[in-house]
């Protein structure tokens, strides 16, 4: 009778050290898989600040374009230079939607150096880059009935986005710019 109490015993504690496997295993699979999780955020989070980088670096040459006065005509025929939007036509007051549109690419931006990463993560920044035409420049020209013709200065709107990249996080930010 000990001999069978024995044995019974023996394949109690081969049962009980599979079901402690398991569960290790299981717990170990559920780290791994968080630890995944958290790889692929930290991935996203780091694509999504170099597009917004690559992006702010894009309106921030568009400005100097515009700073120098080298930045003519505003018809079209300049890539990433538009004349003043119809809000008439459709689509119109919304370039950045339209397909159509010319982006003007960033040469800022990319440094040789970091060119494959930066390209990896981003894509090269686009602007576009459209006048909206004469607005009064200081609060006081509001006020008054009759605008001074020194009172209105030009006004420019900036568009500037990463470049479509499939799986990659994608950045759009605008600004109005007053020489």
């Amino acid at each position: 009778m000990t001999r069978t109490n024995r044995n019974r015993q023996r394949g109690v504690t081969l049962v009980v050290a599979l079901m402690l496997l398991l569960a290790v295993t299981l717990l170990s699979l559920a780290s791994m898989r968080g630890s995944g999780m958290q790889e692929r955020m930290s991935a996203n989070l780091y694509d999504r600040a170099m597009a917004f980088q690559a992006v702010e670096s894009s309106l921030r040459e568009a400005e100097a374009i515009l700073a120098s006065g080298a930045a003519v005509p505003f018809d079209g025929t300049v890539t990433g230079l538009y004349a003043k939007p119809a809000p008439t036509v459709e689509g119109h007051h919304d370039r950045w939607k339209d397909t159509q549109v010319q982006w003007a690419t960033a040469t800022t931006w990319w440094d040789a150096a970091d060119d494959d990463t930066r390209a990896k993560a981003a894509g090269p920044p686009q602007y576009i880059i459209e006048d909206l035409g004469l607005w009064p420049s200081t609060p006081d020209c509001d006020t008054v009935t009759t605008i001074a013709p020194d009172c209105l200065k030009p006004r420019y709107r900036i568009t500037a986005r990463s470049a479509p990249v499939a799986g990659r996080p994608s950045v759009v930010l605008q600004t109005t710019y007053k020489p």
